[in-house]
């Protein structure tokens, strides 16, 4: 009798588990379709343009390397003029 109370109890636990599982995955789908929605934008006609114009990528790429050549020589100076840091002419 024991026996068969312990597979009836195994059965009912793994029902709930499959039933939990099934409703988690419904949510779950349920928030990636909403989320899509919530987060779509719309594009005006302009920004559009400006998307597509070439000039401003081409300056939009430039002014990430200007940007990021300016921070790397920051940081170089910064280590420079630091006491406890040390350059030599010495390779790697």
């Amino acid at each position: 009798m024991f026996h068969e109370h312990k597979n009836i109890t195994k059965t009912i636990f793994l029902y709930v588990d499959f039933e939990i599982m099934k409703i988690l995955t419904i949510l779950f789908i349920a928030t990636i379709l909403l989320g899509e929605k919530l987060y779509e934008t719309k594009v005006s006609q302009q920004n559009r343009q400006v998307m597509q114009n070439k000039k401003i990528k081409c300056r939009l790429v430039c002014d990430k390397k200007i940007y990021k050549e300016q921070k790397i020589q920051e940081a170089v100076l910064f280590y420079k003029n630091s006491k406890d840091y040390k350059f030599t002419k010495s390779g790697f």
